[in-house]
């Protein structure tokens, strides 16, 4: 099914190997976090201002302003977070690495196996707190370095089983430009 996402932008020849999704929980989580401590200030700044014996009406009307606020924007966040992973589908072809990704609209990425220079995988707090087994594997080459304040985002964000793929995706690689020097 997720094959079917990448046909448009396939060469001729080129065959999807493998196909990934990120995890869902692991890319809600810091919004959802951020979020509630936000709301939650927001309700103890509330019943302070509600307390205060001279806080009037405009003063209690304002913070309930910036409270409804901050529930908008984050109900906002969250459904852009939502279209982001309905949309991200990661996959390797015999012949390179593809994103697909978007919230409104639906971008591609793609990196030729002839042009990449490194492949790093990152397992960061977050994903050892959460115990969901996510991580991110990142792609670079010389016109996209991993390193540096020209730093590319060409990566798999939130991948389960990010040393499973790593390997998967190394051994695709490398099997694919062993062939080509062939």
């Amino acid at each position: 099914m997720d094959n079917e996402l990448f046909k448009m932008v396939l060469g001729e020849g080129e065959e999807i190997i493998k196909t990934y999704r990120p995890n869902k929980f692991r890319a809600f989580f810091p919004q959802i976090l951020g979020w509630a401590l936000f709301i939650i200030i927001g309700v103890v700044l509330v019943a302070c201002t509600y307390a205060s014996k001279s806080a009037d009406s405009a003063d209690r009307s304002a913070s309930i302003i910036y409270l409804v606020i901050f529930a908008i924007l984050a109900v906002i966040s969250l459904i852009l977070t939502a279209l982001w992973c309905n949309k991200t589908v990661y996959a390797i072809t015999n012949k390179r690495v593809l994103i697909r990704t978007g919230r409104i609209g639906v971008d591609y990425k793609s990196l030729d196996f002839a042009m990449l220079g490194a492949v790093t995988v990152n397992v960061n707090c977050i994903d050892k707190i959460l115990h969901k087994n996510t991580g991110v594997i990142q792609f670079g080459s010389m016109s996209s370095p991993l390193v540096g304040a020209a730093a590319s985002r060409f990566a798999y964000i939130y991948i389960k089983q990010p040393y499973e793929v790593y390997k998967e995706v190394k051994a695709i690689i490398d099997n694919a430009k062993n062939t080509e020097t062939k």
